[in-house]
């Protein structure tokens, strides 16, 4: 399976289902999120319908058309006629139906595919936009804390007379911006928490959803150019496409035949005849005099074109998105790494440092203000990164059609 996730039970429109892995007592990993929002999400819900619809067409294809019974009531000197008309194109034209109907339903099948990686895509987005938003609120207090210490310290000088009320005017001010950006910050992660719930077909359930302790996604060691075939190759829209040209293929066949409409009378039936009771067999058929049905066929290569340059587009636009995603997670993997391991370390040593030396009278308490400035958004920044992270590898494994991490890590484990 490409995500390793199957599509639920088929669950009435108004009641909610959930896979046997999904726990809320312990919180929600990502692939818990993902599994329940394919099995509810409203957007995917509907589209499936349409799996319904393609089965209508197929079982239409494959019915025969019923005779036609045509009949002359005997009234005074009105002979009674009967005639029993049996299509016979069908003969032809059945096997040719059934297999654009196939075709087609193949192609709603496989499109639906691509709507399931997308709702994949949105809710692993949504589930990182919510862990991303509860680390902000988690560190947005931890900051006030520090801006509310810095304060204090800085009222208690004041009143000893070791600074002035212009010193500790910016530390009196960053310390109510700390709390207007700590409360934004716990409504964003509410926000998010909701965005989240909706992804998930949960909105009109009242239970908490609370998210698990991932870890960091393993590095991506799979060659891009390798992606970028398997893409072009085997990616669900783009198989969609390529079914689609086929079913236009065997519209368009049709469209040579399916204007006569033949029928075989079986039998003509005469009630009165020079001989008594008269019976035979007759044909009908139209006469293809004003047209050879030139606009169906017209129509037909038309959208056999259209649909070939459109397999050309998708093709194209399937390889860009693999590369541009690869090139996203390769860049926000190095700009996490620096942030995490070089920027984020030191602006927490200049800080604690600052921090010491705070009760210190001779400390100016502006210098103790910017380390804990810079290193809040040091911290900030190094969370940002690890969630583009996240994105940037959630949009790869759509952009390729199945799941990544796996394979990835696999391959870490291979080499030596």
């Amino acid at each position: 399976m490409r995500i390793e996730q199957d599509l639920g039970p088929g669950s009435c429109p108004f009641e909610i289902a959930l896979p046997e892995l999904a726990n809320f007592e312990d919180g929600l990993s990502e692939d818990e999120a993902a599994a329940i929002g394919l099995w509810n999400n409203p957007g995917f819900q509907e589209l499936l319908a349409d799996l319904y619809i393609t089965r209508a067409d197929l079982i239409q294809a494959h019915q025969l058309t019923n005779p036609q019974l045509t009949t002359m009531i005997p009234t005074g000197v009105k002979q009674w006629e009967l005639a029993l008309l049996v299509p016979v194109d069908v003969l032809v034209l059945r096997p040719r139906r059934v297999s654009a109907a196939q075709l087609e339903s193949q192609r709603v099948a496989e499109r639906l595919v691509q709507d399931g990686l997308n709702v994949v895509r949105d809710v692993r987005l949504a589930y990182v936009d919510l862990h991303l938003a509860e680390a902000q609120a988690r560190w947005s207090q931890e900051v006030l804390e520090r801006l509310s210490e810095l304060a204090r310290i800085a009222e208690t000088r004041v009143n000893r007379g070791a600074a002035s009320e212009l010193e500790i005017a910016p530390i009196r001010l960053e310390a109510r911006a700390g709390q207007e950006r700590a409360g934004r910050a716990a409504q964003d992660q509410e926000l998010a928490r909701e965005r989240l719930r909706y992804q998930l077909g949960l909105a009109l359930l009242n239970d908490p959803v609370q998210l698990a302790q991932d870890e960091e996604p393993p590095p991506m060691t799979v060659s891009v150019e390798e992606l970028v075939s398997e893409a072009v190759e085997s990616r669900p829209d783009v198989r969609a496409v390529d079914l689609a040209i086929e079913a236009a293929a065997q519209r368009h066949r049709l469209a040579y035949f399916d204007y006569f409409g033949i029928a075989a009378i079986l039998p003509d039936l005469n009630g009165k005849g020079e001989k008594g009771f008269e019976a035979g067999p007759g044909l009908q058929m139209n006469l293809p005099l004003f047209h050879h049905n030139q606009g169906a066929k017209a129509r037909t290569a038309a959208e056999a074109l259209r649909l070939e340059r459109q397999f050309v587009r998708l093709r194209d636009s399937a390889a860009l998105e693999v590369r541009q995603a690869a090139i996203r997670l390769a860049q926000a993997e190095q700009s996490h790494a620096q942030w995490r391991d070089e920027i984020v370390p030191r602006a927490q040593a200049a800080a604690d440092s600052a921090r010491k030396a705070m009760g210190e009278d001779g400390t100016p308490l502006l210098t103790v203000l910017e380390t804990t400035r810079q290193w809040q958004i040091a911290r900030q920044r190094e969370l940002e990164t690890a969630a583009d992270v996240r994105r940037a590898l959630a949009e790869l494994e759509r952009s390729v059609g199945r799941k990544l991490r796996d394979r990835q890590a696999t391959t870490a484990e291979s080499e030596p």
